[in-house]
């Protein structure tokens, strides 16, 4: 019985996956008709679509220096004890190549 939940939880990843790489190329597609016709948003039965612009930072060198420094801090932290952490389960997943 326990074998039967492996293996359905092996399926349902795989589907999920799928599922994902469709989505992934409807949205292109839906994002590439609301560009070229000028539209910012069209409502459907199913909802609404609404093209919206995500900002992307390009930072100074200083502020990448900084982030490096921090990156360090957090290491050094972690390394001598002064850090803390928690432990949780999880479960990772690794399916097999077909």
């Amino acid at each position: 019985m326990l074998t039967k939940v492996y293996e359905d939880y092996a399926v349902l990843d795989a589907k999920i996956k799928e599922l994902n790489n469709q989505k992934d190329t409807l949205k292109t597609q839906i994002l590439e008709e609301l560009i070229e016709s000028d539209d910012k948003s069209i409502i459907t039965a199913v909802g609404k679509f609404t093209l919206s612009n995500l900002k992307t930072w390009t930072y100074t060198n200083k502020v990448l220096e900084l982030e490096e420094k921090f990156k360090a801090s957090k290491a050094k932290e972690q390394s001598t004890g002064d850090a803390t952490f928690e432990e949780k389960p999880s479960l990772r997943f690794t399916a097999i190549k077909l």
